[in-house]
């Protein structure tokens, strides 16, 4: 069942994005005293007085790019006889604003309501005067939203903006979240509840996935090419994603969630500032994620970044598939040629040997449909939980044909039991006696041989040694 959609407006730096996260109650949008924060729209749920609904807040632009964003929103629909009635002279938009214009338009296009907000402290300027003008003629339910009214000394502000002919300011603080709670009241009056069961079911089991690499390898071209539209902003620059887009999506039954991130780049070539907070949001989304999608460049060679992300997923437990995009400019890509960059992958990445390699093309759309596929396997090898039988059977079968080897000493350990105590990842625990040790090379072989018999494709699995005294 669909949910009603609102989407919050305004010009740059009037806490938009601050608002977002109070009233869905995370920390999902990138916030900074920098114009232009906010670039791909954000989308979480809202739940208030048991009725729920989608919120978006979208990009950053000046109020020029916002109005005409609306304006050709209108146009399309045939609401207004031009493209543009207010003469400000010729806008041109960067790629990126270009890009955030056509997201915006996107968002007012789902809207059931708009949030348009404004600055308190800052007070009623002209040019939302004729942004107000605009936003009527979408002829959408609209709330008023006056930020930044975080104390006493700003009480009477909101008052000027009744002149914008909107009705009511809320007058709500996002910093310290006064006034949020009247402003929900009245978002869920105004949102029509779709018709049909009372109550929407949203606690489903989901898997949620995401996109990580360096700079500029195509994650946002993948995400968009999985999801069919322009859901996340392109531009052959670098760190254009910076902050962590969610998307709903189901396949085959499953509800994913999709998420793009911001590409991280080594330690010391980090900027201070929005890049640094763009990386940390990055980190936590691996640690929160069921499966991360590797993404490189199968043109290119693979360099120590590369390397060092791998790491991060190693250590990270989570379930890990290798994409290697851009194979279009490849030119042949034969079996043979495949082969050999496997190869070369799994040269490269001895530590990611279970983690499967897809080549795709996001720019083709080669391939692309066979990672939803891989991403179900995969989390289905993370929740795989072996029978006790079947690994007795299968101690006693390779330490038959291959004894346990000690880390130190001549004595030769002996494994009493091999045990799963846990899953996502997969985890053992081989019990020996407390006097001998065991090598991590037969850890190792241990490993190899849980992969050879029960598979556990693209996640890793972690063995650890319990000593036990005399049995």
């Amino acid at each position: 069942m669909n949910l009603p959609t609102v989407v919050i407006i305004g010009r740059t730096n009037v806490g938009k994005s601050a608002i977002f996260n109070r009233l869905t109650e995370s920390g999902k949008a990138l916030i900074s005293a920098i114009a232009g924060t906010t670039r791909d729209y954000n989308v979480d749920l809202v739940e208030w007085q048991k009725k729920s609904f989608n919120l978006i807040d979208t990009g950053g632009v000046d109020v020029s790019s916002l109005k005409k964003s609306i304006e050709e929103l209108l146009f399309d629909q045939g609401q207004a006889k031009k493209q543009s009635q207010i003469k400000e002279g010729k806008i041109q938009p960067l790629l990126i604003e270009k890009e955030i214009i056509k997201q915006t338009k996107t968002a007012l296009k789902k809207a059931d309501l708009i949030l348009l907000v404004v600055d308190g402290q800052a007070g009623l300027l002209p040019i939302e005067r004729q942004l107000a003008l605009v936003v009527k003629k979408l002829n959408k339910p609209v709330i008023l939203v006056c930020n930044k009214i975080d104390n006493l000394k700003w009480q009477y502000r909101p008052n000027e903006f009744f002149k914008l002919g909107l009705g009511k300011p809320w007058a709500v603080s996002a910093a310290n979240g006064s006034g949020t709670g009247d402003l929900l009241d009245e978002v869920v009056k105004k949102i029509k509840m779709p018709k049909g069961k009372k109550k929407i079911s949203i606690e489903t089991e989901k898997i949620k996935v995401a996109v990580i690499g360096k700079p500029n390898v195509g994650k946002s071209s993948l995400v968009n090419k999985i999801l069919g539209e322009n859901r996340v902003i392109v531009s052959p620059l670098p760190q254009t994603t910076r902050e962590p887009q969610d998307t709903e999506i189901f396949f085959k039954n499953q509800k994913i969630i999709l998420i793009d991130t911001a590409g991280l780049r080594k330690k010391g070539k980090i900027e201070p500032g929005l890049e640094k907070m763009a990386t940390k949001k990055t980190l936590n989304v691996i640690r929160s994620a069921d499966v991360v999608l590797l993404v490189t460049e199968a043109h290119q060679q693979l360099t120590r970044q590369d390397n060092y992300l791998a790491g991060l997923l190693k250590e990270s437990g989570r379930g890990i598939i290798i994409v290697a995009n851009k194979w279009d400019l490849l030119g042949a890509n034969d079996e043979k040629m495949t082969d050999h960059i496997v190869a070369y992958y799994q040269n490269h990445f001895p530590f990611l040997n279970f983690a499967p390699i897809i080549f795709i093309s996001a720019y083709t759309g080669r391939n692309v449909k066979n990672i939803l596929e891989q991403v179900l396997a995969v989390h289905q090898e993370q929740n795989k939980r072996l029978d006790q039988k079947d690994l007795n059977e299968f101690l006693k079968e390779i330490t038959g044909k291959h004894k346990p080897v000690p880390a130190k000493g001549l004595g030769r350990p002996k494994i009493y039991s091999l045990v799963q105590t846990r899953i996502k990842p997969p985890e053992f625990i081989a019990s020996i006696h407390h006097e001998y040790t065991l090598h991590f090379s037969y850890l190792r072989f241990l490993e190899n041989q849980l992969r050879k018999h029960f598979g556990f494709i693209g996640t890793p699995i972690r063995i650890r040694v319990k000593k036990q005294a005399n049995r």
